[in-house]
This record gives structure tokens, sequence and C-alpha cells, in this order.
């Protein structure tokens, strides 16, 4: 997909943000509306106040008996921020709750293990991912300038531009881990597929929210401001946010804001957990099947057909499609869809019979039809006839045919072959199949389809058991309720581009076929954010919760190291008042709380700046490496 296919609807779907909350702002603006919480009322939009009683919540920022409710709408190109104060009453209700005063305690405890633990291990990672990025460059730098003075053969570069030509906007990049990338960036229409942009948002959208609750709820349990929480959209990016007071926090003691900070990914690999069993139990097949889906192996439902495509009168929505090119679908029926349909994005894919087998056809339909079909320019892929239903057929390893030297308006003319109707031999579901000309008898030929410009794929596939046989025919082809097969004609790629397909099938019309699919993606694809937030925010970086938890942390140290110091000091100092009535415990403990933390506190700075700048090179080089992979090799 191209830049341009990206970027305008990217645009159009601003605009139209945009636009829609000017007029709402025109159709609500009223003078003197109080402004909701945020930096004040130049680019606050229809903000709104509530009074929500004279009980006032403990924490909050208003020393007032009255607490009122605000919200506000700040909206900045390419960026809308809604953020409010109603959920702060909720918060303060579940984290002051005295029923689950000991649960909290123990829960965001673990928190505090979990974020400390997984600050070492994305440490870890990162240093991990810079080797290995690393290793890819040096890896390239071999392959341009060998040691050998070897040269990269024609062949092989032939072999490159093939593969790039199949490159498909909807298929994920399946090499990334081969390429030495350990984190891979997310690019709509390069690393994520533009179908699964919605699942990508949603799934987004719902990790920041679990993650934001966690710090709500932590901070409300140590009785700490909450300013406001709210949503966002900057860009592509959906997310949440808690601002709570950072002089609030500051005033709590070291633990207290570990659990505090903590609190957000120990949420987000809480979250991962949850839908990891989910998954692993069975538990979301189950629930599909009860709601009256069932997944396939031997199979794949229709799920959308573009209007454009020539398939679209042929498949409907909810067909079940059981053979490509005489290729069963049983076992891993995605995998071999597109092993099919894109052999040359796939290394290691099975050999479908039509490369290696004709069509055994009666003598009687030969000799009989001009042979105009089999002249092919450029312009005509399909052939000069005017009879679309014929197909050019040459005898099985026939050579005596002009073969395409790649110019421009070149002229092909297969001079054995012959025009047949193809529905009388592709179109049925249990064709004659044949390697050499013996295998067909006396009364019948091997022949094989020639189509230099484009290429004859079989599908085999039988209609929905719902579908009324009667009523479903507009077209005014023949449909019938057994396995029925549709010859296509020109680039596989099409098909697998224009046909959506899923692995589950429905016992009734009115369930979508793509919604356990839609579900199944977004459910991992939260998995897949839960765990990198888990994991990637709590590292020592600027910016990130992993930067506020070292400092905590490393004043935690300090506050254990002089608890520990000043009870020792007090000890000794007693013993020497029983023995020499000296005055030892002041001058003890003052020498204890001194310069201790700003040799931590320059520790942090160091490690903070470090970690920044591994993290910032890490997401560099991987860019540049997917610049590499995608533009260049």
């Amino acid at each position: 997909m191209g830049l341009t296919q990206l970027l305008v609807p990217f645009l159009v779907f601003w605009f139209g943000i945009h636009a829609f909350l000017f007029l709402l702002q025109r159709f609500l603006n009223r003078p003197n509306l109080p402004t909701g919480p945020g930096n004040g009322p130049d680019y606050e939009l229809l903000p709104t106040t509530t009074s929500s009683g004279s009980r006032s919540v403990p924490g909050s920022s208003s020393g007032n008996s009255k607490q009122s409710a605000t919200s506000g709408l700040l909206v900045k190109p390419f960026q809308v921020r809604f953020s409010t104060t109603r959920l702060n009453a909720l918060f303060f209700r579940l984290g002051s709750s005295p029923k689950l005063a000991r649960f909290w305690r123990l829960w965001y405890g673990f928190g505090v293990a979990f974020g400390l633990m997984a600050m070492v291990l994305g440490w870890a990672l990162l240093m991990y991912a810079a080797i290995r990025l690393v290793s890819v460059a040096v890896a390239y730098l071999m392959t341009l300038w060998p040691l050998g003075g070897g040269n990269t053969s024609q062949e092989s570069v032939a072999h490159d531009q093939s593969r790039s030509r199949f490159k498909k906007r909807d298929l994920p990049n399946e090499s990334a881990e081969d390429e030495g990338m350990v984190l891979v960036p997310i690019i709509p229409g390069v690393t994520l597929p533009i179908s699964h942009l919605p699942y990508y948002l949603i799934a987004l959208l719902v990790s920041g929210v679990v993650h934001e609750a966690g710090h709500a709820i932590a901070a409300a349990r140590e009785r700490t401001q909450i300013s406001s929480s709210g949503i966002l959209l900057y860009i592509l990016y959906p997310g949440a946010f808690v601002d709570i007071s950072p002089r609030a926090l500051a005033m709590l003691s070291p633990l207290q804001q570990l659990r505090v900070i903590c609190a957000g990914v120990w949420h987000n690999i809480v979250l991962f957990g949850f839908a990891w069993a989910f998954l692993w139990t069975g538990a979301l097949q189950l629930s599909f099947r009860i709601a009256g889906w069932r997944e396939m192996d031997d199979g794949l439902s229709v799920v959308n057909v573009v209007n454009e495509s020539p398939l679209f009168k042929h498949l409907r929505v909810g067909s079940v499609i059981s053979k490509v090119d005489d290729m069963s679908l049983k076992g891993e029926p995605l995998k071999i869809w597109s092993n099919v349909l894109l052999p040359a994005a796939n290394d290691n894919h099975e050999v479908s019979s039509k490369e290696m087998a004709g069509f055994c056809i009666p003598k009687t339909l030969l000799y009989v039809k001009p042979s105009d079909c089999c002249l092919f320019t450029p312009d005509n892929p399909f052939g000069h006839s005017q009879d679309l239903s014929l197909l050019c057929f040459t005898p099985i390893g026939s050579t005596n045919t002009q073969q395409p030297q790649g110019t421009s308006g070149e002229r092909i003319f297969a001079k054995e072959g012959e025009c047949v109707p193809s529905s009388d031999i592709l179109a049925t579901s249990t064709p004659t199949r044949c390697s050499i000309a013996s295998e067909c008898g006396v009364e019948s030929v091997c022949y094989q389809p020639f189509t230099p410009y484009s290429s004859v794929v079989r599908i085999q596939y039988s209609l929905p058991s719902w579908f009324d046989m009667a009523d479903g025919n507009q077209t005014g082809d023949k449909m019938t309720s057994g396995q029925q097969v549709v010859a296509y004609q020109g680039d596989p790629k099409d098909i697998w581009e224009a046909v959506e397909v899923t692995t589950m099938g429905s016992r009734w019309s009115f369930l979508p076929l793509g919604l356990p699919n839609a579900i199944l993606l977004t459910i991992q694809y939260t998995m897949s954010f839960s765990l990198a937030l888990s994991v990637l925010n709590i590292v020592p970086a600027r910016h990130l919760d992993g930067h506020h938890a070292l400092k905590a942390f490393f004043a935690l140290v300090q506050s254990l190291r002089q608890s520990y110091k000043s009870t020792q000091s007090l000890q000794e100092s007693l013993v020497e008042c029983l023995w020499d009535n000296g005055l030892a415990i002041a001058s003890t403990s003052t020498s204890v709380s001194t310069s201790t933390f700003p040799k931590g506190l320059r520790a942090v700075k160091g490690i903070v700046i470090g970690t920044t700048v591994l993290l910032s090179g890490v997401i560099v080089g991987s860019l540049v490496q997917m610049v590499f992979k995608f533009l260049w090799v």
C-alpha cells in the first residue's frame, strides 16, 4: 500500500473529528461556563460541572466540604484529550474501603516486587536487543563488503526481486525474528496489517486504561490527591492517563511511592495472565461454541468478498472453501491458503497439484474452436477471443510456444494451443488429472492451461446450509447445494486480498463470521501490549515509570540503611554512655544522615541517562533496520 493510500484516510479521519467537535462546540457554546480540569480555558472545549454532594472525598484537591465534579475536552491538531474528575470518588471508594484494606496492601506489595524484577528484566532485554542489532548491522556490512570478495549472483538478485513483488499490505511480517529484531516497530501496512488496525487500537486503549487504573487505585489507597483522569487520542495512539499531584506523591514514604508507581505495570501483567489463561484453558473456544460458532480444521469460511472481484457472485458469505487447486485445506487451513495463493512469500510451501499435472480433455472438445484465445499480449492477458468462456490449453510438456521476454507489447502465441470451454474442464469437483499423455486413455488427451500473463486457480467450495438456492441466484448462474468449483484467471494474490476467510464457521446466518476472529485478535494484541508495558514501561528511562521507580527504590534503600545505622549507632552510644557517660548520640546520628543519599542520587541520574540512551538507540536501530529490510534489501 502506497503512502498516499495511508495518508488520505488518516487526514480524512482527523478532519471529520475536528469538524464534528467544532460544530458541537458552536451548537452548545454558552458564555461563562466553567472550564474542566486542565491548563485553562484557552483550549478547553465543552466543559461541564456538577455538584457531587456535601461529603468530602479523602485526598481531594479542595478543602471545602462541597465538592464538584468537572470535565473538559482539550482539542489540538491531531490530538483530542478528555479529562474528568468524576471518577475520583470511585477510585477513593475502592482504594479506601476498609473491607479491601488488607487485600490492597498485599496486592500492591506483590506489585512492588514484580516491578523491581521487571525493571531488571527490561534492562536486560534492551541490552540483548542492542547486541542483536549490532550483530545484524555487522552481518549487513559483511554482505556489502565481504572479506572473501564474493559477488552476489544474478539469480539471487532475481529471486529477491520476485519475492518483493509478492509483499502484501495484509501479510504480517513473519521473518522479523530471523532478521535479529527483538523489538519490532509497529508500522501500519508494513509490520501491522491494515485490517488489524482497529483491533490494535482497541487493545492499546484497554491496556492503557488498565495500567492507569492501577496507578489511580494505588494512589487512592495511599490517600494521595488525584487531580483528574481521562482518555486521549494522539495521531493514531489511543491512551489513558491519571493526573496525580507530584507534590502529594513526594510526601509519601519511598515504599508508598513504589506501590503507586509499580501498580500500573502490575495491573498489566495481571491482565496478560488472565487473557493467557482465557485462551490456554479453551474458555474462549467454549464460549464461541456455546454462542453458535465452531472451529474448522478442514476448510475456511468466507467472511467477505470485495464487490469488484469476479468471485463476489460465486463465493457467498458463509461458504466453506475445502480445496484450492485440488489441495485440501485440512490441518492448517490458513497456512495452506496463503502458501498456495502467495507461494513467493513462503519459502517452505508445498507444491500444488496444478504445477505437476494437467487435465484429461475429451478429444471431442478439441479442434472445433478458433485459436485466437491462445494469442496473448500485455494489453490482452486473457487472450484475444471474444468468447470469455474459452481458455487456451496446450499438450502437457509442450515447448512449441513463444515464451515472454518481458518486453512491453510482446505477442505470445501457443502454436499447439486449443481453445476449450473452461467450465467443462476446470469447473468440476472431480477432474481427471494427468502428468503424461498415456494416463488419459484413447478418447482423451492430456492438456494443461496456458496463461503466460496470468494464472488459473480452482477453488472448491460449498454454500452455507442456510443459503436459499431459489432466492439466492441473483446472477443467473446455476446454484446447487453440493460441492462447487469456480475457476479464477488472474493474479492469485488478488484472491488472497479480495476474499477474507476465517477458520470459524457458524450454525446460523445471523452470526457474523468475522466476530470470533476479531475478538481473538483483540485479545492477542491486548496480551502483547500488556506484556510489553509491564516490562518496558518500568525500565529506568526518562518519561517512563521506571525513572520514578528507581528514585523511590534508591530512597527506600537509603532510608533502610540510615535506619539500620541509626539503630546501630544508638546501641553503641548507649553502651558508651553506660561506661563513660559519653554523649555520642547526637554526633553519631548527625554523621549517619549526611552524604550517602547524594551519591545514590548521582547513581540514579547516571542509570537513567544510560538507559534512556540505550532505549533510544534500540528504537532508532530497529527503525533503520526496518527501512533497510523493506526498502533496500
